[in-house]
């Protein structure tokens, strides 16, 4: 138990770097900048498109090299991401926009690498029955950082501008980094690269019921903020917080649940909560009403990936893991990829509520795939 929690503090930390510039980089792109929702959504999905292309060579690099030395250059790159992103302060016009795009592609490489490393590295240490254990706390950790990134690049913008945000961003992989040098490594799992195209096959159902739960938390991490906005809501700083934990709140209590009753089961379970979460985001009259749907949202959402993920890994051969949670991932970053400028262009042709209605679409197509998986036993 003890190395699941030191792999989750390692994903912790390191995920800051992603969870400050969701916090951070709608108010700076749309006030700052000026530019359009579809900028925004661009943006911010760029990074995810690059996660996305990147999965397979982290996969293969942990398989091959070792999930340690991938989780130390995640950290690396993370560190590089906000140096080049600190461009688009100090340069005015194109050059300052493409800084802060490069940077983004940089942290996507990075976010690869950090996650894909951290899962096949938990699983090493623990082994494979405790997978589910692994992808729930190291995803408590992914969220729960950028559930705490939303009030404290809120404080550091407040305090500091936007350069506060993004040295934040800088400091804390470089603590990961260095939890991570103290940590065991696990041998390579493998010493043949397998090909991509083989491995999507035997997770691609899992992956889509993850793509489309994803959608959800692409919703409310880039568009939430601009809903209270518009609506002329207080305390929209606070809606990653409390949909993070939520999201952490459902891991603790509830994080046994998929190795002990399989994935089928909770996936249904929990992404049914999710679609209650988003319908209430979108009929929300009020900003107490949309505080709860993002909870319900985040409660939901928590289990759903690793429910599908415990399905996923045990498709794969133990040599292969590596590169099977980074093919199962990948369509986390898929879903966030695609949500972004097409969340934008929902937000623009027919409001930001109507964000959370086709969030409550895709979580009910994830609910029908959980629904047609084969039951396992664990």
């Amino acid at each position: 138990m003890k190395y699941i929690i030191v792999i989750a503090l390692i994903v912790l930390l390191g995920f800051f770097s992603v969870g400050i510039p969701i916090a951070t980089l709608p108010g700076f792109i749309k006030g700052t900048l000026g530019l359009s929702d579809v900028w925004l959504g661009f943006i911010l999905g760029i990074q995810s498109i690059v996660t996305l292309l990147s999965r397979h060579h982290s996969g293969s690099l942990s398989d091959l090299k070792g999930p340690k030395l991938v989780v130390l250059r995640g950290s690396f790159f993370a560190v590089i991401s906000g140096i080049v992103s600190l461009g688009v302060l100090y340069f005015q016009g194109t050059f300052g926009y493409t800084s802060l795009i490069v940077g983004r592609i940089i942290l996507g490489y990075s976010e690869s690498l950090l996650i894909t490393g951290a899962l096949s590295w938990g699983v090493g240490l623990v082994g494979p029955s405790n997978a589910g254990r692994v992808m729930a706390w190291s995803g408590m950790a992914m969220y729960g950082s950028i559930a705490i990134s939303a009030p404290l690049g809120y404080l550091m913008v407040k305090q500091f501008g936007f350069l506060g945000g993004v040295v934040i961003s800088i400091l804390f992989p470089i603590f990961a980094g260095i939890i991570s040098f103290f940590v065991p490594m696990v041998p390579p799992a493998s010493q043949v690269r397998i090909p991509f195209y083989q491995v999507v096959p035997k997770v691609w159902k899992q992956g889509m019921g993850l793509f489309f739960a994803a959608v959800c938390f692409a919703g409310i991490a880039g568009f939430s903020t601009l809903l209270f906005r518009e609506r002329g809501w207080e305390g929209a700083e606070w809606v990653m917080l409390v949909f993070g934990t939520a999201y952490v709140c459902a891991r603790i209590f509830f994080a046994h649940t998929v190795d002990q009753y399989g994935g089928k089961k909770i996936a249904l379970i929990f992404s049914a909560v999710a679609i209650l979460g988003q319908g209430m985001l979108w009929q929300a009259n009020h900003s107490s009403l949309a505080f709860l749907g993002a909870a319900l949202t985040g409660f939901g959402y928590s289990l759903v990936f690793p429910a599908f993920g415990v399905e996923a890994v045990k498709n794969m051969e133990a040599k292969y893991r590596g590169v099977a949670l980074g093919a199962y991932v990948a369509f986390f970053d898929l879903a966030l990829g695609v949500t972004g400028p097409l969340a934008g262009f929902v937000a623009n042709h027919f409001g930001y509520a109507a964000v959370y209605e086709f969030g409550m679409i895709t979580c009910m197509f994830s609910f029908l795939i959980a629904l047609r998986l084969k039951e396992r036993k664990v």
